[in-house]
């Protein structure tokens, strides 16, 4: 069997639990020596990455990321800082007829199929789930834990915690990735950025992880909260666990927490039996 390649895209940057060697087996691609091997493009960011997908001859996966396919939609800068778009209709015509496409969620492949591109869904994890074992255990006053990239609260929800956690007084929220989001309750606990070991570790004791973003691709927040058993409360939808689509129901899932006695077993199934099952992993490769 051919050696698959992976490319990832620059703007991706880190941070993962793995990395795709590890968890997929795939190699690092070299755009002058792989051009004819097969290859999955991870992350589709901006006019270089579509560049190197282009001259590319060999076979051609693409999975996107959540926040590539915004950019895709809203159109490639042909220059930097300038005023020059490109516009995606022929991009994705082309994409769709040359490259088979993969999404993390519904919610993905629905933004894909309205401008002319077809994803399969299946949910990746560049971590080692074997790691990740059932903690969850019930708690009157249960915790849940979000986290942000950057400063870019709005865009990950901590307005949205800030705007219901007093109607919620029984649930403590623990926020990781920065120090500089202000609040003025009590039961919002603002951790900021620590190493991915410590969070685990503390994480790891709380009763559901908590994802209040509208597009996004399947984050480590929703997997690792599932392989422990933890529930999920999320803006978008994942199997068995449905979500939220505004404060009321945002609520009486966080209020429903307290009375959840067992772990998330359904969902824990499911993602345990279907992550990473694409067409460029051992396992199916072999198959």
């Amino acid at each position: 069997m051919q050696e698959i390649k992976c490319r990832v895209a620059l703007s991706l940057g880190g941070g993962f639990e793995g990395t795709p060697a590890k968890v997929w087996g795939t190699k690092k691609y070299n755009s002058k020596t792989d051009k004819d091997k097969p290859c999955v493009f991870f992350g589709l960011y901006g006019l270089p990455d579509f560049y190197e997908l282009w001259r590319h001859r060999g076979k051609k996966w693409i999975l996107w990321c959540g926040s590539d396919i915004r950019n895709f939609i809203n159109g490639y800068w042909l220059e930097n800082g300038g005023g020059i778009k490109l516009c995606p209709k022929g991009l994705a015509k082309w994409i769709n007829q040359n490259c088979e496409n993969w999404v993390e969620n519904e919610v993905e492949q629905r933004m894909l199929a309205g401008h002319g591109i077809t994803a399969k869904v299946c949910p990746s994890f560049l971590g080692n789930v074997e790691k990740f074992e059932i903690t969850y255990k019930p708690a009157e006053k249960p915790k849940v834990y979000a986290s942000v990239s950057g400063d870019d609260f709005k865009l990950y929800g901590w307005d949205t915690i800030e705007r219901i956690v007093g109607r919620v007084p029984e649930v403590d929220f623990y926020l990781y990735g920065s120090k500089n989001w202000k609040t003025k309750h009590k039961n919002v606990i603002i951790r900021g950025r620590v190493s991915k070991k410590i969070m685990n570790k503390e994480t790891e004791k709380m009763q559901a992880g908590f994802r209040p973003v509208e597009f996004d691709g399947c984050s480590e927040i929703i997997v690792k909260a599932i392989l422990r058993g933890q529930y999920v409360i999320s803006r978008i939808a994942y199997p068995f666990c449905p979500a939220y689509q505004n404060d009321d129901e945002l609520i009486f899932q966080l209020k429903n927490l307290s009375q959840k006695s067992f772990p998330n077993w359904r969902a824990w199934f499911w993602f345990s039996n279907n992550l990473n099952k694409f067409p460029w992993t051992p396992q199916i490769c072999k198959k």
